[in-house]
C-alpha cells in the first residue's frame, strides 16, 4: 500500500507541475504578446493547437472580438474603396460617352451655323445684285424714256414745221393771214427743247 499511495502522490504531483507549467507558459505568452502560439491568451487557439475541434459555442475573449471587429472594419473600408474606384471608373466611362455625344452635337451645330451664315451671305449678295440690277434697269428705262421723249418731240416739231401751215388765210376778210398755234400731243419731259 505504501507503494500505491506513493505512486498516486507522484502522479498527482506530476500533473500539478505540468498544469502549473502550462499556466506559467500561457502567462508568459500573454506578456510576450502571444508567444508560444498564444495558448494562454486564447483558450480556443490553445485547444486548436492541442488538436481539439472548435465548436460554435467556444468562449471568445474581448481581445479576439476587438481583433475581429478591426478586421471587419478594414474589410469594409477595402470594399468601400473598391466600390468607389469602380464607381469612379464607371462615371469616367459615362463622362467619356456623354462628352463624345456632345462633341458630335457641337460639331453638327457648328456645321449648321456655318451653313446658315453662308446662306445668309448668299441672300445678302443676291439682294445687292438685285438692287444693283434694278437701279441699272430703272436708269436704263429712264434714259430710254428721255430719248424717246426727245425723239418724239423732234419728230412732232419737224412735222409741224414742215407740213402744218403756220399762216392761214383769214376766212372773213380773205386777205389777211392769222398765225396758227401748233399742236404737240406729246407731253413735255423737260429733257429737250423741242
Amino acid at each position: 500500500m505504501e507503494y500505491a499511495s506513493n505512486g498516486k502522490a507522484n502522479a498527482a504531483l506530476t500533473t500539478g507541475i505540468i498544469g502549473t507549467a502550462g499556466v506559467g507558459l500561457g502567462l508568459l505568452g500573454n506578456l510576450l504578446g502571444g508567444g508560444f502560439g498564444g495558448w494562454g491568451a486564447n483558450p480556443a487557439a490553445a485547444a486548436m493547437a492541442a488538436g481539439a475541434a472548435c465548436s460554435e459555442n467556444m468562449p471568445v475573449t474581448r481581445y479576439d472580438l476587438d481583433r475581429e471587429q478591426k478586421l471587419a472594419a478594414k474589410d469594409s473600408e477595402i470594399a468601400l474603396l473598391k466600390a468607389n474606384t469602380y464607381n469612379d471608373q464607371k462615371m469616367l466611362e459615362m463622362y467619356g460617352y456623354i462628352d463624345g455625344q456632345l462633341k458630335d452635337v457641337r460639331e453638327a451645330l457648328c456645321k449648321q451655323a456655318v451653313h446658315n451664315q453662308r446662306t445668309e451671305d448668299s441672300f445678302t449678295l443676291v439682294k445687292q445684285d438685285v438692287d444693283c440690277v434694278r437701279k441699272e434697269a430703272l436708269d436704263a428705262v429712264k434714259m430710254e424714256a428721255e430719248r424717246r421723249c426727245c425723239g418724239d418731240n423732234s419728230i412732232v416739231t419737224y412735222v409741224n414745221a414742215t407740213f402744218y401751215p403756220k399762216q392761214v388765210a383769214d376766212v372773213t376778210t380773205g386777205t389777211a393771214t392769222t398765225a396758227q398755234s401748233l399742236y404737240n400731243p406729246i407731253p413735255k419731259c423737260g429733257c429737250c427743247n423741242g
